[in-house]
C-alpha cells in the first residue's frame, strides 16, 4: 500500500468485527485493500478533502449510515426510471444498483465500489462521480491503485479541474463526537 504521511493517531475507532464479517448481497465482503487501509489508517480525511467511511457503529459517518444516506438520494429515481444524472462514461443504468459509496470529498465528489463484480481478494472496481457532469468514471480496481492514481498525474486526466495531484496525506480522527459533544 502506498505510504501516506499521517497526522494524528489511529485509535482503532472502527468496528473491526463488522469490517471482517459484513457481506454484500453477492456474498463478497469488504475489499481486502479497504480492510487493510482501515486497519492501518482508521477513520479520517485522505488528501485534505476525502472522507473515507469505515464501519463506526452508530456514528453518523459510519459506512453503514453514510452509504445508505447517499444511496437514498437516487435509488428511488433509478427504480422509477427517472435518473437525473448521467451514469456514463464507464457505467450504465443497470450498474447503478450495484454501486456502493464508501467515500466523499468536501467538494461533492463520491467514490463507489461496483459490488456486483467481485474479483480477486474481494476487490471491486472503484468509480468516481459528482452526480453533475462527470458521470461514473472507473478510477481504480483497489484502494492501493486508487491512492496511486489520486497522488499521481493520472488524476489530472480523470478530473480536469485538478491542477496538481492530491497530496499523499491522511488525517486521523482521534475521537468520535455525537451531539451534544459526547465522546464515544
Amino acid at each position: 500500500m502506498k505510504k501516506l504521511v499521517t497526522s494524528g493517531k489511529n485509535f482503532n475507532l472502527c468496528d473491526l468485527d463488522f469490517l471482517e464479517t459484513y457481506r454484500f448481497g453477492n456474498g463478497c465482503g469488504f475489499p481486502f485493500s479497504y480492510k487493510a487501509f482501515v486497519k492501518q489508517y482508521g477513520y479520517g480525511r485522505l488528501s485534505g478533502e476525502w472522507w473515507i467511511y469505515p464501519p463506526l457503529g452508530n456514528y453518523c459517518d459510519s459506512w453503514a449510515i453514510r452509504s445508505q444516506e447517499i444511496k437514498s438520494t437516487y435509488m428511488d429515481d433509478i427504480s422509477e426510471g427517472e435518473i437525473w444524472f448521467e451514469p456514463g462514461p464507464d457505467a450504465n443504468t443497470a450498474m447503478l444498483k450495484g454501486m456502493e459509496p464508501f467515500a466523499m470529498s468536501e467538494n461533492g465528489y463520491y467514490l463507489f465500489w461496483y459490488v456486483d463484480d467481485c474479483h480477486s481478494a474481494n476487490e471491486f472496481d472503484i468509480f468516481i462521480t459528482d452526480f453533475r457532469g462527470t458521470g461514473f468514471k472507473r478510477i481504480a480496481g483497489t484502494i492501493n491503485e486508487l491512492l496511486e492514481v489520486m497522488t499521481g498525474d493520472e488524476i489530472l486526466r480523470i478530473l480536469p479541474y485538478r491542477t496538481e495531484p492530491y497530496p499523499a496525506i491522511f488525517e486521523c480522527v482521534e475521537k468520535l463526537y455525537q451531539y451534544p459533544d459526547i465522546i464515544i
